[in-house]
């Protein structure tokens, strides 16, 4: 045993930090050290996440992120290192005595039947939806499916949510398919969208210059760092402080309940965005598909609504 230690070879948190750039990538996950650089082409979350953490000990957003059966593909992208002065902080500490807790008592295990019961639910919303606005006249009627459809949204996005995160179906390809009902064909939204600036929320979290839920520059701005015109680290640009930013933060205390009537407008904005991009995009066929039948159903059934609004 003491040769074996003897043999290992150390490496610093601030040596580890330096290997942060393109084609040297570097993370460590329990003391030992992993190159990431070929790897992050292939990782299942997308290359934005991983760019998040290089240089740095990612145990916790691994534990956090990634089934039991990932830790079989660290033996491979090992580098042979550990970190000398790898060190685990009360906070970890006390988040790993947690997820070990919550593992042992099966709170991560996939409740499929749940999630049916809230599809079945939806499914039930939308019927009423489709009865209202095709089958009523009354503008009470209307009020309520209109009523119904805000309803449907709020727990699709809660089932997009949930099943983008970890499977929450028995299965991936049961869990796939509540991702593209729930979000792309139902909302609109696409789900890849939602797991690609979602999931970098979660792992760089109120981070200024990596969280993409922070920065909404020119409309708002959370803090004053963004008046000095950052660089976003997950979008690769440059969060320009222009006169127009000025102006519109400068009232945004006043624009911001109006500006966001209009943000779900923005959502679908940013799907497009991503779908015709040339990032790499899983199941982007799909995720079309999803969200021509939206884009199918909705403008139709409003369609109805106003031709039977004008024959009254």
């Amino acid at each position: 045993m003491a040769e074996e230690t003897e043999k290992k070879k150390y490496i610093t948190h601030d040596d580890l930090k330096t290997h942060n750039k393109p084609g040297d990538l570097w993370i460590a996950i329990q003391g030992k050290v992993y190159n990431v650089s070929d790897w992050i082409k292939s990782h299942p979350g997308g290359d934005t996440i991983i760019l998040n953490l290089v240089g740095q000990d990612v145990t916790d957003a691994f534990i956090a992120f990634h089934p039991g059966t990932a830790w079989n593909r660290l033996d491979s992208l090992f580098t042979g290192y550990h970190i000398g002065d790898y060190q685990v902080s009360e906070v970890s500490r006390d988040y790993r005595r947690m997820a070990m807790e919550f593992r042992r008592l099966g709170l991560f295990e996939s409740k499929g039947h749940n999630t049916l019961y809230t599809l079945i639910f939806i499914a039930a919303m939308f019927a009423g939806v489709l009865y209202g606005v095709l089958a009523c006249d009354s503008i009470i009627a209307r009020q309520i499916a209109a009523g119904l459809l805000g309803l449907l949204w709020i727990q699709s996005a809660y089932i997009g949510h949930d099943s983008g995160h970890y499977n929450i179906m028995t299965t991936n390809k049961c869990n796939r398919i509540a991702q593209l009902i729930a979000g792309n064909c139902l909302t609109g939204i696409s789900i890849a969208w939602w797991k690609w600036t979602h999931n970098a929320h979660h792992l760089a979290c109120n981070s200024l210059d990596y969280d993409p839920d922070l920065q909404h520059i020119p409309v708002f701005a959370v803090s004053t760092k963004f008046f000095n015109s950052m660089t976003s680290r997950f979008y690769d640009r440059k969060l320009t402080f222009d006169p127009v930013a000025r102006l519109l933060i400068s009232y945004q205390h006043f624009t911001y309940y109006p500006v966001m009537c209009f943000g779900r407008i923005n959502l679908f904005i940013q799907t497009f965005l991503l779908l015709f991009s040339r990032r790499e995009v899983e199941d982007r066929a799909l995720n079309f598909a999803g969200i021509l039948v939206f884009w199918t159903w909705f403008p139709l059934l409003d369609q109805q609504h106003l031709v039977t609004e004008r024959n009254k």
